[in-house]
Order: C-alpha cells, then sequence, then structure tokens
C-alpha cells in the first residue's frame, strides 16, 4: 500500500505493520496480509482458506491507497528524481506514524501484536514461500516491525533499498524530504489512514475464497 506501483520494487520492506494490523489478530491472515507481497496471479488454491483472505485484503489495501487522492497528491512534495518512488517513501513514513499512533488503531500494544505476527509467519511457514520464511526470519531478528517507533527506521529501510541496485539510489533521499515536510505528510496519514480503515471494513465482508 502507500505506493506508486514499481514492479518488484515494495518487495520486502515496507508497511507490513499497516498490513499486519488488517488480519484484526487472525493467525492465518495475518501471514496472508505479508505473503501479498510474494505472491503473484489470481490461483491462490494452494493456500489456505484464511491466508487467501489475507492476501486478497492485502491486495485491496494496495489498490485503494494507490488512488486515494490524498495519498496520491502529498506525492507531490518529492521533486525527481526521488518522486518516481514517492509513493514507496509514503509507504515507509506511514508505517513509521501508524506506529507512533498505535494506540488509536489497536486494542492490543504494539510489541504484543509483534509478538502475533512473528507468531503467525512461524505457524503457517509450511504455506510460506521461501522468500517470505528468509524475510520473516529476517523481521524477528532485526526488530524491524518494532522500529518503526523511531524515525531511523525510515532512514534505514530507504538505505536498504537504494542499494537494490543503481537506478534505486536517490531513494535514499526521501527521508529527508519527508522529514523536512513532516507537518503536511502526518496531516494527510492522519485524514487518510482512518479512510483506509473505513474501506477495508466494508470490503472484508465481500471478500471470499477463490480456487
Amino acid at each position: 500500500m502507500y505506493r506508486e506501483r514499481l514492479t518488484n520494487t515494495k518487495g520486502q520492506w515496507v508497511n507490513f505493520l499497516a498490513h499486519s494490523l488488517f488480519a484484526q489478530g487472525h493467525s492465518e491472515r495475518m501471514a496472508g496480509q505479508f505473503a501479498g507481497d510474494f505472491v503473484r496471479g489470481s490461483d491462490l488454491s494452494n493456500f489456505s482458506d484464511g491466508i487467501q483472505l489475507g492476501i486478497r485484503m492485502h491486495r485491496f489495501i494496495d489498490h485503494y491507497t494507490d488512488h486515494h487522492p490524498k495519498a496520491v497528491a502529498v506525492r507531490q512534495i518529492f521533486q525527481p528524481p526521488v518522486r518516481r518512488f514517492a509513493g514507496i517513501v509514503t509507504d515507509v513514513v506511514f508505517d513509521h506514524y501508524l506506529a507512533l499512533d498505535w494506540g488509536k488503531y489497536s486494542a492490543v500494544s504494539l510489541a504484543e501484536h509483534v509478538e502475533h505476527v512473528h507468531q503467525a509467519l512461524q505457524a503457517h511457514r509450511h504455506q510460506l514461500p521461501d522468500r517470505l520464511q528468509r524475510f520473516a526470519a529476517f523481521i524477528q531478528r532485526e526488530g524491524v516491525l518494532e522500529s518503526n517507533i523511531t524515525f531511523n527506521s525510515v532512514t534505514l529501510t530507504l538505505q536498504r533499498l537504494s542499494k537494490r541496485s543503481a537506478r534505486f539510489a536517490p531513494i535514499v533521499e526521501g527521508g529527508s524530504v519527508a522529514l523536512a515536510n513532516e507537518a503536511e505528510l502526518k496531516a494527510v496519514f492522519d485524514e487518510f489512514f482512518p479512510d483506509l480503515l473505513a474501506a477495508a471494513d466494508a470490503h472484508r465482508s465481500t471478500l471470499t475464497v477463490l480456487g
């Protein structure tokens, strides 16, 4: 979610805290929310019902965010060449804001939620792609989800992304731009995220398992 779609750019580093929140504590759906960035195609029949629903919710959230007027408009604060990656940068920054405001959106503490995430990924690892299994081990080892509480997590994530290829090098500059425009970005998040919550609640009732 929260990004301009670029092939295989989202991959393994951003906005999983937000996606995991939308699983509402359901273990299989939580694993599915993570699998959404590692699974392609419409045939999800190799997955359990809960993981299928998590993947499909993940895709809905991404699509909704990519087209939300507020999320689209705020990307204009990033100038070229960073603007190409503006959606990814806002993904990262919005996960940071979510961590800061976690108590507004969940009755479960951030630490307890993160523990649930790790347990879910472990419990359903036999269904998950190898890349996701490796990523699950990484985020637990490095404390990636809980680190969203500090802005340093934004900087570190963008640094990691910038090393994917020379094409991604400019993304590292997104952190300083985001910090300089923090008031505007946070205001957009505060308007956008409740809209996303409402849209996800409405969409959840329409989800069915597809073979």
